[in-house]
């Protein structure tokens, strides 16, 4: 990501510094509760650090953590010189006159702590999310030792089922330091230990919460919310982390799908899945995480190639880094519930698929899709002359668009058990003879 100043930023039009703000996938703050709740799990923020320069550094320290597997200590030694050396270290002075602290050691320790238990449980929330057909039911689960704070301990041992509400509130970290995460449970297994299964729907109460501003000396309002477990029971969450950073990513659209599913007006039903798809905040979402996730993939790929061992080792494909691309229409989901398959309707790509579409393989033989071109999936899948087939050697859907001269193959998968979540698999270009040669041979049947 290049080196940025701010100010360059602050120069443009309102509507360019935003679009530059969100291509940049960063936001900035003076302070942490400026950036709150599910914002935080789509752009990456440092309360007081205003420059992109530091932001890049501990955003690239963070990530090398994560695929490296560094400790605290060995973050800390990384980045303190890099830190020292842009001059945010130390103490400083606010607008006020007041003495604020920069980077620090204890600093550097919070921000380790809290991003790595935050991704932990946003990659383990894709991952229970995978198999919610086959285990459904999820227990809250809080260590219980002397660390362990009383409201924390409220919730444990509670099970509510993996779309209930609630989990949008109480998903763990659900503070600063919290050591809570949530196990998944079969059907058998709730009955087998006597479980209660709860309804956590009506537990949640949202309320403004009211903060001083240590910057400005300010009384600012932000969003909260407190559970209310019977019998007279109150858990808070720790202020700004009343949300689950794994359902920001995928949970909502879950639950949008699901509900989906229920309403009875079929035009209805399918009118309200195209404006979704269609949605510019969408389709710009989509297109900023391919960018970045195609940057990996090529360092990985140039890495591979120069016979790089760290490169390979900072720059891998993660399986679990994955994006919504779609919901899936309603006429082609009926289609799958005639066949006797229930999709989980939310169309989902990983970075790993992503490196396999852009494999040396597929580039050799001059399938590979261009850069610019990845970032188009979302609009193609959702494109009226997109013909549809399924494929009933490989028993899943193709997706064919008609891109200029060439013809592009997307293939979605339903096989696997349990799966809430609809893989994208694979996409390269074919030429039209490979399609109509399976149209013929029986082994592709028009669904659109």
């Amino acid at each position: 990501m290049p080196s940025v100043n701010l100010t360059s930023a602050f120069d443009k039009p309102p509507a360019d510094a935003v679009a530059y703000f969100k291509s940049k996938g960063y936001a900035v703050s003076d302070e942490w509760h400026d950036m709150l709740t599910t914002a935080h799990s789509k752009a990456f923020t440092v309360a007081r650090a205003q420059n992109m320069d530091v932001l890049s550094a501990i955003r690239g320290e963070l990530d090398a953590a994560l695929t490296q597997g560094l400790t605290a200590k060995q973050f800390n030694e990384r980045l303190t010189p890099q830190l020292q050396k842009l001059g945010w270290w130390g103490k400083a002075k606010n607008a006020m006159g007041d003495d604020i602290q920069l980077g620090s050691p204890y600093r550097l320790n919070t921000i380790y702590r809290t991003n790595m238990q935050t991704a932990y449980m946003a990659g383990r929330y894709r991952r229970m999310l995978s198999r919610a057909k086959t285990h459904p039911y999820w227990q809250y689960v809080a260590i219980d030792d002397g660390q362990t704070r009383p409201e924390h301990k409220l919730l444990n041992g509670r099970v509510f089922r993996f779309d209930d509400p609630i989990w949008q509130t109480i998903y763990p970290p659900n503070g600063w330091g919290c050591r809570c995460r949530v196990r998944a449970l079969t059907e058998a297994q709730v009955k087998a230990r006597g479980i209660t299964v709860e309804d956590g729907s009506n537990y949640v109460q949202p309320f403004d919460a009211e903060i001083i501003s240590r910057e400005t000396g300010d009384i600012k309002t932000v969003p909260h919310a407190r559970v209310k477990l019977p019998p007279d029971d109150v858990m808070t969450p720790d202020l700004g982390w009343a949300y689950s950073p794994g359902q920001s990513a995928f949970g909502t659209d879950t639950a949008i799908a699901q509900k989906l599913g229920k309403v009875p007006d079929p035009q209805l039903r399918a009118e309200t899945i195209q404006a979704l798809n269609n949605s510019p905040a969408r389709e710009a979402a989509f297109e900023l995480w391919t960018k970045e996730s195609l940057a990996r993939v090529e360092r990985y790929q140039l890495a591979k190639q120069a016979n790089n061992a760290a490169g390979l080792k900072a720059n891998g494909p993660r399986p679990q880094h994955k994006t919504v691309v779609s919901f899936l229409a309603d006429d082609i989901n009926q289609q799958l519930i005639d066949k006797g398959i229930e999709a989980g309707r939310v169309i989902t790509l990983s970075e790993r698929a992503l490196a396999h579409a852009h494999s040396t393989r597929h580039k050799v033989k001059g399938q590979a899709l261009e850069l610019n071109e990845y970032t188009q999936l979302s609009t193609w899948l959702n494109n009226p002359q997109t013909k549809v087939y399924w494929d009933t050697t490989n028993n899943n859907l193709m997706y064919v668009y008609q891109n200029g001269e060439q013809v592009i193959k997307v293939i979605v998968d339903f096989a696997k058990v349990g799966n809430v979540l609809d893989p994208l698999i694979n996409v390269f270009k074919v030429t039209q003879t490979d399609i109509n040669a399976g149209i013929a041979a029986g082994y592709l049947q028009g669904w659109r």
